[in-house]
């Protein structure tokens, strides 16, 4: 057995570091940058230090803020025909997860035929897609740091995700000045999303000794900065550590991929409109006592930092306390626990779980298998 650990090539981060973008487009020898964000950023004003630090170094911008929430393949298809009607070449995501998404798949179109759908899943891409340059602005999902691109699929009524190491961005700059201005229902959102990561991450199969390091840190950065930074979204020091938290997370989980939780979150209908952060963490509980068996020693450090069990309590009792650490910490960000509580109908759940039990990639990496049964009763329990 071996295995492998790859990431971006380069992370630039601290406060202000978003004045760094023009030199770092200088180097990548940037003629023409594509800004790809949403329209809620712009009117906000968030890019124009980006722009900014561009117009300085004497690089040409155009910003394409038609991003969608739930990016899917006809929305890529679009920003890459704006892509090349605009002579781009190299491409700058600012945002969330939906913009990273939505730029690296439009970095795949830009030099790759289509349709996206060819692409679905595991190393499929041929050879590189145009450089980016990705930029959060919330505390997130970390797919500034990933290699994959994640699509609401029309066609499968589900999200489909492209994983290629062609996907990884020639820079990320993390600057937690960025993420200030984020309402507290996404900074809570947003941060379970990188919290769920960091723990399907570390008791992934595929876990190695430096996703484990990366994940363990990810975890306590969250769980220990989360309710600051939700309460008071100008505490810059929070910020700061939710941001390096959910990269890191990003890092560690485009190594092992995702697991049950995210196989079950992912295939409920996207007709819902459930923000992905907000699903992950509903399904959150369910999925980290399905596993909490498969890895205790895993679970029990986990909980540890939740401070779910006491200190001197058997691995398994700790193990199984984690998933009412998570629901704790759902309760202090104000998230309502339950599906039937956000709109899905028990008639939705046993499709759900079929479709959770075959998602491979995801259930390849979880520590327990699992059968369209089982989901559905896990499922249930947690209605």
């Amino acid at each position: 057995m071996f295995s492998s650990f790859q990431t971006v090539s380069r992370v630039v981060f601290g406060r202000g570091s978003a004045a760094e973008l023009g030199s770092e487009a200088h180097k990548l020898n940037a003629a023409k940058v594509g800004l790809i964000t949403d329209a809620g950023l712009t009117k906000a004003g968030i890019h124009v230090p980006l722009t900014d630090s561009l117009a300085k170094a004497g690089i040409p911008c155009v910003v394409y803020d038609k991003a969608e929430l739930d990016p899917t393949p006809s929305s890529i298809e679009r920003a890459a025909a704006w892509v090349r009607e605009n002579g781009v070449d190299l491409l700058l995501g600012v945002g969330g997860g939906s913009a990273m998404d939505t730029t690296k798949a439009t970095a795949l179109l830009a030099r790759h035929e289509g349709p996206l759908s060819r692409y679905y899943g595991l190393h499929k891409v041929p050879g590189p897609c145009m450089p980016t340059i990705l930029v959060p602005t919330t505390a997130g999902t970390g797919s500034e740091m990933t290699s994959n691109s994640v699509l609401s699929d029309p066609v499968t009524d589900s999200k489909q995700g492209i994983v290629s190491d062609h996907l990884y961005a020639r820079v990320v700059l993390l600057d937690p000045e960025l993420t200030v201005g984020l309402p507290p229902f996404y900074t809570a959102i947003t941060g379970m999303d990188a919290l769920v990561h960091s723990i399907e991450s570390y008791v992934s199969q595929h876990a190695t000794f430096i996703t484990d390091a990366l994940n363990l840190q990810a975890i306590r950065m969250i769980v220990n900065n989360i309710r600051q930074a939700y309460a008071n979204g100008g505490n810059i020091q929070a910020r700061e550590q939710m941001l390096y938290g959910a990269a890191a997370s990003g890092i560690a989980f485009s190594n092992t991929q995702n697991g049950v939780i995210h196989a079950i979150g992912m295939s409920f209908s996207h007709e819902h409109h459930i923000p992905h952060g907000l699903m992950m963490a509903i399904c959150a509980p369910m999925g980290m006592t399905f596993n909490a068996t498969a890895a205790p020693e895993k679970f029990a450090a986990i909980a540890d930092i939740f401070g779910s069990a006491p200190a001197d309590a058997p691995i398994l009792v700790k193990a199984k306390s984690a998933a009412s650490g998570f629901a704790a910490l759902m309760e202090d960000l104000d998230i309502t626990p339950g599906l039937g509580a956000h709109g899905i109908t028990r008639e939705e759940l046993r499709p759900v779980a079929e479709k959770g039990a075959a998602y491979k990639r995801l259930m390849d990496s979880n520590p327990r298998r699992a059968t369209a049964d089982q989901l559905e009763r896990l499922l249930e329990r947690f209605y």
